[in-house]
Order: C-alpha cells, then structure tokens, then sequence
C-alpha cells in the first residue's frame, strides 16, 4: 500500500481505496494515511465474505460495522462499498437496498463478465441505479463489448496476467469509442 501511495503522490493521482473493516481495525494509522493524501476511503465488508453466501441480514451487519470501524478510522464518512469476488448479482438484489438503508450512496461490486465465480454478463456497462433504490448508484468495473460479449478489461488479475498494451488500448477504447470512464482496480 505504501508502493502505491508513493507512486500516486509522485503522479498526482487520487484514488477510491476499498479497506476491509478487519484491516482498519489492526491498521487504523494507514487508514488515516490514506486519507491524509486526499485519497477516498470506502468498505470494502469486515471480513471479504461473499454478499451471496450472506443472509440479509448478516449482510446488513457487515456492512453497518465495516462502515463504522472505517469511519472511526478515517473521520470522514464512508460512501462506497464493493462487494468480496464482485458477489452481488442477480441472487442478491436485496444487497443494494440494504447499502442504501445502511448509508452507503455507491457501490463498484459488478464486473458485468462471464466467470466461474462471479457472472453478471448483462448488467450495465455504465454507472446505473439498481431497481429499488432511490439515490445509489452501482459503478461496474470496466468491460469491452466485442464478438457478443464483455471482455474483461478493469484490472485485477487479468492486469497481472496479460500484457500491459492490451489494458491500456482497452481503457482507451472505452474512453474514446464508448465514450465511459474505465473503473480499473487492483490489490
């Protein structure tokens, strides 16, 4: 973490960073470091446990104690949330109405790809409002759309597995022939 943040003070570039609640706890003082540098603080859950193998209501828990012990933390509030394994989806509608009654106002937990731990091929590209919710806002992790389909593009493990070339033209392309941001994310 104090890698990235190095290189970010060196570029000038600001980012969301998604801290687990059990990392704050252990780590309160690189929370406030973060956020110290003008980057954001959002949650990223208690303990990285998939939204589909939650019930409602310990999920609710989760999220309610992550947000507290990350704004404890940080002193400033906590508005985003991303899910452990992009685990919201269509088995678990009821997880946007719970961020929004919890507080939270965004959050980044769908990579709308197919994989074999997570798959919501059909969910928006783009920033869009989930059924049900009145002001939150879920911001999927980028794709290329081409041959029919979505093609994984946002970071992660396909960044450290591919070429670097092939990321860059990706988020190229959404910027400039979509015309949408790349959320590009990375551990």
């Amino acid at each position: 973490t104090d890698m990235v943040l190095g290189i970010f003070a060196a570029t000038g570039t600001k980012a969301t960073f998604f801290v687990l609640g059990w990392i704050a706890e252990r780590h309160p003082e690189l929370v406030r470091r973060i956020v110290a540098q003008g980057h954001e603080i959002a949650s990223h859950g208690l303990q990285h446990q998939r939204v589909d193998q939650q019930s409602p209501g310990t999920f609710a828990a989760d999220v309610r104690r992550a947000k507290l012990v990350l704004e404890q933390c940080a002193g400033v509030a906590v508005r985003g949330y991303r899910a452990a394994t992009f685990s919201i989806g269509p088995s678990t509608p009821w997880a946007w109405n719970i961020l929004e009654d919890e507080g939270y106002t965004y959050s980044s937990s769908i990579y709308p790809v197919a994989h074999d731990l997570y798959a919501f091929p059909g969910a928006p590209r783009s920033a869009d409002r989930p059924d049900g919710t009145t002001n939150f806002i879920e911001i999927p992790i980028a794709t290329v759309r081409a041959a029919g389909r979505n093609w994984p593009s946002g970071g992660g493990g396909y960044f450290r597995l591919l070429p670097y070339q092939l990321s860059r033209a990706a988020i190229a392309h959404i910027n400039t022939s979509d015309r949408l941001p790349a959320v590009f994310y990375l551990h």
